[in-house]
């Protein structure tokens, strides 16, 4: 059992600031990592509400998870990030976990851009 890892999926909720990747951990294999500005993002600059709008289109619980697994692979991550375990990644891409990747790329940059428009579209601050 010593070659057992707990491996993290769900989101990363610490207050370690996006984009840094300070906390190191295990993700199951194939996993993919969505980005913590895409989280903020999807839910209109709130972190935990992109989490649960991203709960809610993976099917998955809006709490992290951690589970015993072999092989989980070492990662660095930011809080505010989300992990999809790869048996969602393969849902995702209709039973292709490569598909699912490629899927899951092209959500993040359609994401990132939506994301740039709204905000460019919001007005300046109140004086």
């Amino acid at each position: 059992m010593s070659d057992m890892r707990i491996s993290h999926t769900g989101p990363l909720l610490s207050p370690v600031a996006g984009r840094t990747d300070h906390i190191e951990t295990d993700v199951p294999p194939e996993s993919f990592v969505i980005p913590a500005d895409v989280v903020s993002g999807l839910g209109e600059g709130n972190t935990l509400n992109g989490v649960r709008v991203l709960s809610r289109m993976f099917g998955m619980s809006q709490a992290p998870q951690r589970t015993f697994s072999a092989g989980g692979v070492p990662v660095a991550v930011a809080g505010g990030e989300f992990v999809v375990p790869p048996e969602v990644v393969k849902r995702i891409g209709n039973g292709d976990e490569n598909r699912g990747h490629k899927i899951l790329r092209s959500f993040v940059t359609h994401a990132r851009n939506e994301n740039i428009k709204t905000l460019r579209k919001l007005p300046g601050p109140h004086r």
